[in-house]
């Protein structure tokens, strides 16, 4: 996969807190869109060619400890020259962080972040509102390989409907969308909880985009 350049463009004052998160949010985001940017690694083996699909495999999707485990997974599959790589931090009012990474994994990403910084109070809403529909349905501790034996039709309905909203609202490139069903074996309970937590990770990005603290940018001469 080509490498790039993608500037993390800072302005006003930082805490050292915010700086931490911003690159462990900004690294799990990566890690996900990574693994769903349809890469493929040629080898004779297929565990190696499905580089990511134990991953998937592994974590029943409940939230909490299991999907920090999920994205720590992600990141070290990422073949090490492909992770983001810090290549210049400059601080000043503006200043940037320049990373080194997969250029279409940051392209996908950094359109993903303008997407939710755009609509930005109406994607919350949307997200807030399956939160709810979730608790008030059950859904939120149900074991997601279990999820087509047991879910009635309107939980099911509501389910794919909160999906697709997701997806279009945060515009969710083809190619992730069809990377996720294969992924998740069709599982569309699992593809919602991952969405939702992708999100959960995409939304303090944008809103320190809202705050003009940071912009995500690709250097296009760099690809």
């Amino acid at each position: 996969m080509e490498l790039g350049n993608t500037y993390l463009r800072l302005d006003k004052d930082w805490e050292m807190q915010e700086l931490a998160d911003l690159a462990k949010l900004y690294t799990q985001c990566y890690s996900l869109v990574y693994s769903l940017s349809g890469m493929r690694v040629e080898s004779e083996d297929e565990r190696v060619i499905d580089w990511f699909h134990g991953v998937y495999a592994k974590y029943p999707w409940r939230g909490g400890y299991s999907a920090i485990n999920f994205y720590h997974s992600l990141y070290a599959k990422i073949p090490y020259e492909q992770r983001p790589q810090i290549e210049e931090i400059q601080y000043a009012s503006p200043g940037h962080i320049k990373l080194k990474e997969a250029a279409l994994v940051a392209g996908l990403l950094a359109g993903i972040v303008t997407a939710v910084t755009t609509s930005f109070d109406k994607i919350h809403d949307s997200y807030n509102k399956i939160q709810n529909g979730m608790s008030e349905r059950k859904l939120r501790k149900l074991e997601v390989e279990l999820s087509e034996l047991k879910l009635d039709q309107e939980r099911l309905k509501f389910i794919q409907a909160s999906r697709q909203s997701l997806i279009e609202q945060m515009k969710t490139p083809e190619v992730m969308q069809q990377e996720l069903n294969r992924r998740t074996g069709g599982n569309e309970l699992m593809q919602l909880k991952i969405l939702m937590s992708f999100y959960r990770r995409v939304q303090p990005l944008s809103e320190l985009e809202l705050r003009g603290m940071l912009k995500v940018e690709q250097d296009i001469q760099s690809e």
